[in-house]
């Protein structure tokens, strides 16, 4: 069995001062960086039942914005993470290209291997931090030290959406206004 990864008293602490979301974003943030690694780091929560999402981090707001609701498909990726509440992971270009519609951005970027890792609370996914990173990196290995995350992952989505606020992101004080025209088509669609 690993060990946790992070610790206990500090995320008591985070929890229990101010700013707790975006605190305990943070601190996932750094271990995942220290633990797993990962060259640009999103996160989305989800309306599973109207097939929608909205991101609600990014470490590159030039390419992806935080942003309004847009469309899911059904495919492979919803069936791994939405519906089977499991990681989704890959560590080739051609991987992310039969579930991601813009693996060609993805690629040029840089990135060839990512991870989905799901927070579940109630029997539902409400959110999942993406991770991009070079060809072959997500390994099993690696993705195991991700979900030893997965408790905090969890915790930091349901303290950004405790208040029910539909625009509650991990970042204060950048503008959602920002969102790009394909995701305001997509979230019409």
């Amino acid at each position: 069995m690993m060990a946790v990864p992070f610790d206990i008293a500090e995320v008591a602490g985070i929890v229990a001062g101010p700013n707790a979301a975006a605190n305990l974003f943070a601190y996932l943030h750094a271990g995942i960086n220290r633990d797993v690694g990962c060259g640009l780091l999103t996160a989305s929560v989800y309306d599973i039942p109207n097939l929608r999402s909205r991101r609600v981090f990014s470490e590159d707001l030039a390419a992806y914005p935080l942003g309004n609701f847009k469309r899911l498909d059904k495919n492979h990726y919803f069936e791994t993470v939405l519906a089977g509440k499991q990681v989704f992971s890959s560590t080739t270009i051609e991987e992310i290209a039969e579930v991601f519609f813009d693996w060609e951005k993805i690629r040029a970027l840089g990135f060839e291997s990512n991870m989905n890792l799901p927070a579940i609370a109630d029997d539902t996914v409400i959110g999942t931090i993406n991770l991009l990173e070079k060809r072959g990196h997500y390994t099993a290995e690696r993705v195991a030290k991700a979900l030893a995350w997965q408790p905090i992952v969890t915790l930091a989505f349901l303290l950004l959406l405790r208040d029910g606020n539909h625009e509650a992101t991990f970042q204060p004080g950048v503008s959602l206004a920002g969102h790009s025209a394909m995701e305001e088509a997509a979230a019409t669609a």
